[in-house]
């Protein structure tokens, strides 16, 4: 089975694979065989239209000739055996130098394959599909495994890479999920993007002192690999490149390592320890994020930036120092660590995320509020009215989200701003006091605060509608109304017609996301002006009705 990674390879393949208008033919131990000749030297070549080089009832076990026609069979062509589902083993004699691109793809029934030491290259997708192999042994002859080689050979247990092997291109095991161990050559300078991914069953990997680079993806979601050795030689290691490996208990990062990039451990829940390198200077978006079992970590003096969502959701994770070398801190950076109780902050950091340090429980002061530099990162009091202290300068993103039991906050004149989804979800909020001090407020700040709706189920606050809470087909939005918020009416699927007046003179980005096609109404004379808006806005539109105010359904 193709994973979803390589689909877009079956639909290069049928655009690719030539077919041999001269092709010949030969039947040998019973079976028509199809090829080309070209220079001396025969191929298995596809019939024409999506025919094998042999009929595709062909069963059993067979042997491919060495010759054909007279002429040596050199290589094994794009396709040759694709779809050959009743084909269990197959013999390549030593003439063979190369295995084609999609050779034996989707050959579900085949369970061994003998590659001489004649072969030196094997495609792309060359066994993809081979659901039924159980082993491979690849001769030292070979110094490339194509992309997506093996992709999807489920029952494939082991597979011997030789040392003639250089680089194991994007994909070249992905899915083999009864793969349990595998030695990587020293010849191997590069792992590619989701080399093993998703080999549930790999406990164990040797990276060599020759590789340089682990690829995004490489293994990803190998969710019985305990332990991996990443030696000096890696420079950096790629984007969710150990993600989702959940048995993996430490790992030691080598000083070589300049960056650790996005989700590279995310979801590593049994993860304990990490040690990073000074070597190291950032650490990318989400790289740790729910590694859960996490209890410390230390983050050297060459690290100058912590993504956003880097430890989000370590909820072990007690205490964390950050040295002086760190300017900024990305948002969501130790979201929900709920074990946190004490963290230090250099002068050196000039830049905190929103949300950095929301529901870390630990943190909170002895009235739920999680504080840090004036800015309100969280609440994680119990108290259905709330009233914020004068110390908050900033309401952070997300600081009240889902706080369901919550029924009114007033804000004091020290706050200036008020974060994105800072109330988002407090749907028993009825009541909420907005001084004038307050000059910003963010992206669904109010969103799925039901309380605070209007009976059509407007919420708008200081000309703003922040979000639609009804479930009406064809809305009227009220004069009141200056400006529609981001994804005010995001994701609302039945809505059909929208009335928008000369009152707004803003529509922001995605207001109107995921919405289907609409029908705007709007007074006379203002479709263009509006038109424009709502291109803006990315809004899927039919058409613009102007019509009369008193006209207006």
């Amino acid at each position: 089975m193709m994973h979803k990674i390589f689909k877009t390879l079956l639909a290069v393949a049928v655009a690719t694979i030539t077919f041999c208008a001269e092709a010949e033919t030969e039947t040998v131990n019973g079976i028509k065989w199809i090829y080309s000749v070209k220079d001396g030297k025969a191929s298995l070549e596809r019939g024409g239209c999506l025919d094998p080089a042999i009929p595709k009832s062909t069963s059993g076990a067979i042997t491919i000739p060495s010759t054909l026609g007279g002429y040596p069979v050199t290589s094994i062509g794009g396709g040759a055996f694709w779809g050959c589902s009743s084909l269990t083993s197959v013999t390549i004699p030593n003439s063979v130098m190369s295995i084609g691109d999609r050779a034996f793809y989707d050959c579900s029934s085949l369970t061994s394959v003998t590659i001489p030491n004649s072969v030196t290259s094997i495609g792309r997708s060359a066994f993809g599909g081979c659901s039924s192999l159980t082993s491979v042994m690849i001769p030292n002859s070979v110094t490339s495994i194509g992309i997506a080689a093996f992709d999807g050979c489920l029952s494939l247990a082991s597979v011997t890479i030789p040392n003639s092997v250089t680089s194991i291109e994007d994909g070249a095991f992905c899915g083999c999920e009864s793969l349990t161990g595998v030695t990587i050559p020293d010849g191997v300078t590069s792992i590619g993007f989701c080399a093993f991914k998703g080999c549930k069953s790999l406990t164990s990997v040797t990276i060599p002192d020759s590789v340089t680079n682990i690829g995004d993806y490489a293994f990803s979601d190998c969710r019985s690999l305990t332990s991996v050795t990443i030696p000096n030689s890696v420079t950096s290691i790629g984007k969710k490149a150990f993600r989702d490996c959940r048995s993996l208990t430490s790992v030691t990062i080598p000083n070589s390592v300049t960056s650790i990039g996005d989700e590279a451990f995310r979801d590593c829940s049994s993860l304990t320890s990490v040690t990073i390198p000074n070597s190291v200077t950032s650490i990318g978006d989400e790289a740790f994020r729910d590694c859960s079992s996490l209890t410390s970590v230390t983050i050297p003096n060459s690290v100058t930036s912590i993504g956003g969502g880097a430890f989000g959701g370590c909820s072990s994770l007690t205490s964390v120092t950050i040295p002086n070398s760190v300017m900024s801190i990305g948002d969501w950076a130790f979201f929900d660590c709920s074990s946190l109780t004490s963290v230090t902050i250099p002068d050196s950091v000039t830049s905190i995320g929103d949300g950095a340090f929301s529901r870390c429980k630990g943190l909170a002061d002895l009235d739920g509020f999680i504080i840090i530099r004036g800015v309100l990162y969280g609440y994680c009091g119990e108290g259905k009215e709330v009233l914020i202290p004068n110390s908050i300068t900033s309401i952070g993103d997300g600081a009240f989200m889902d706080c369901s039991f919550l029924t009114g906050v007033m804000i004091p004149d020290s706050v200036t701003s008020i974060g994105d989804l800072a109330f988002w979800g407090c749907s028993s909020l009825t009541s909420v006091t907005i001084p004038n001090s307050v000059t910003s407020i963010g992206m669904r700040a109010f969103g799925g605060c039901e309380g605070l709706a209007d009976p059509d189920g407007f919420i708008i606050i200081r000309g703003v509608l922040y979000d639609y809470c009804g479930e009406g087909k064809e809305v009227l939005i009220p004069n009141s109304v200056t400006s529609i918020g981001d994804r005010a009416f995001a994701f609302c699927s039945s809505l059909t017609g929208v009335t928008i007046p000369n009152s707004v003179t803003s529509i922001r980005e995605r207001a109107f996301s995921e919405c289907g096609e609409l029908t705007i109404f709007t007074d006379k004379g203002n479709a263009d002006r509006l038109r424009k808006m709502l291109e803006n806005a990315g809004a899927n539109v039919k058409e613009i009705i102007e019509q009369k105010a008193k006209e207006q359904k």
